[in-house]
């Protein structure tokens, strides 16, 4: 079955569901993970696995007034999209990491860009006793009082919009561990980056976490997933967030080949650094040592640390 044929059936089956069948096939899912962003789990719809991800749906999100809103309801600080920090950031809401699901499952449908997982469906369903990561619970000591509304509100809340994706069994991390031409998959992994990168940035949505445990690889092509730092044009923006926007257009391209260069010359310590391979690492080394400095004043230094927009300029 052709992956379009695939995702007219599977949309069908559970859009014809009632909430109580679909909270049901929900509870029968296979627990698969459990991360910051909520917890994950596979089903099987008509033989076709199906990936679900539960995002926590807060009360202030629930009211009529901002039903799916791409506004920042908790007016969260814009340095929590960077995705660099040693503890993860909360996220920008259920119904921001929609939007962007409903725009990229489009793109695919439309035939523009087939790099993203499909959405088959999404339903708000009821979920009680949320859990929220140890990560999450140290993180208004490290990004600051500004997220602790929204902390509070993920603990307190009892929905969720379970998102039923497309699976993809492997992260471009594990993925490439398994890959013995390192230099065919190096070139593979630069070339789909950039043109993924392009795609999105092109239609306005720049992702702000795009490293490989984020990306997914079937070894034919790559998928941009988890949504939950990302920002688009498309959004409800204030004016600082507007400009926020404009001043991070090229921040996917510079961080996704930094994770190029830090995973590859990882790797080649035990592997060693093949020709192609090396020249690859030298085009990305400069804008690689500007972004590490960053991240490394934004770790142990300040939160507040600014991109380095005019250094990156300069490398180019």
């Amino acid at each position: 079955m052709t992956r379009l044929a695939s995702y007219a059936a599977v949309s069908a089956t559970l859009s014809l569901l009632s909430d109580r069948e679909l909270g049901d096939l929900v509870e029968r899912a296979e627990p698969s993970g459990s991360g910051i962003g909520g917890p994950t789990a596979l089903l099987d719809v008509g033989g076709t696995p199906v990936f679900v991800k539960r995002l926590p749906l807060t009360d202030l999100e629930l009211r009529p007034e901002n039903v799916r809103s791409t506004a920042n309801l908790f007016d969260l600080p814009m340095h929590t999209h960077y995705g660099v920090g040693l503890i993860g950031a909360a996220g920008f809401g259920a119904w921001r990491e929609l939007a962007v699901h409903t725009m990229t499952t489009d793109w695919v449908l439309a035939g523009e860009h087939e790099g993203f997982p499909l959405m088959y469906h999404w339903r708000v369903l009821p979920q009680a006793d949320q859990k929220l990561s140890e990560e999450l619970e140290q993180a208004v000591d490290y990004w600051g009082p500004e997220i602790g509304p929204r902390i509070e509100a993920l603990r307190d809340s009892t929905a969720s919009i379970a998102l039923f994706l497309e699976y993809v069994p492997q992260n471009l991390h594990d993925w490439l561990n398994g890959q013995d031409d390192l230099e065919s998959a190096c070139e593979m992994v630069e070339r789909e980056m950039a043109a993924g990168v392009e795609f999105m940035n092109s239609r306005g949505l720049l992702h702000f976490d795009g490293h490989f445990r984020n990306v997914l690889a079937d070894g034919e092509r790559l998928y941009f997933a988890d949504y939950g730092l990302a920002i688009s044009s498309r959004f409800d923006l204030s004016e600082e967030e507007t400009a926020f926007f404009v001043e991070n257009q090229d921040y996917d391209r510079h961080y996704t080949v930094t994770h190029l260069v830090m995973w590859f010359s990882y790797a080649s310590r035990t592997k060693g650094v093949p020709p192609r391979v090396a020249a690859i690492l030298s085009r990305h080394n400069a804008t690689a040592a500007v972004m590490k400095d960053f991240y490394r004043r934004f770790q142990h230094e300040s939160r507040r640390t600014p991109y380095p927009a005019a250094d990156l300029r300069s490398v180019r």
